[in-house]
């Protein structure tokens, strides 16, 4: 996929604007994210602050989509596989990061 597509998109760490993203169908309709998982398998996963586990299917997005819906989700710090980053919605830039 051309990469130029998704120009202006903010940089997450370790998350390029062409990886795929599983949503929530919150996070997939507009919610903000507050929590990104990264599995052992390296796949990203990420809910809004209403849903403790997945709320129907999960969508796939592109990482660019994904920031263009919640920009917010670009001061997202690198995680390492099998961690889970939280922030709470009202300060919505700062993130914990839990081993999963």
């Amino acid at each position: 996929m051309d990469s130029s597509a998704h120009e202006g998109c903010g940089p997450v760490q370790g998350l390029s604007p062409d990886d795929h993203v599983f949503v929530s169908k919150r996070v997939h309709l507009g919610q903000p994210v507050v929590r990104v998982y990264l599995d052992e398998d390296g796949d990203w996963q990420a809910f809004s602050a209403a849903e403790p586990r997945w709320f129907g299917r999960p969508r796939l997005l592109h990482a660019a989509h994904l920031l263009e819906r919640d920009p917010s989700s670009a001061s997202l710090p690198a995680l390492p596989l099998g961690h889970l980053a939280t922030r709470d919605e009202a300060s919505g830039t700062t993130w914990q990061i839990f081993q999963g």
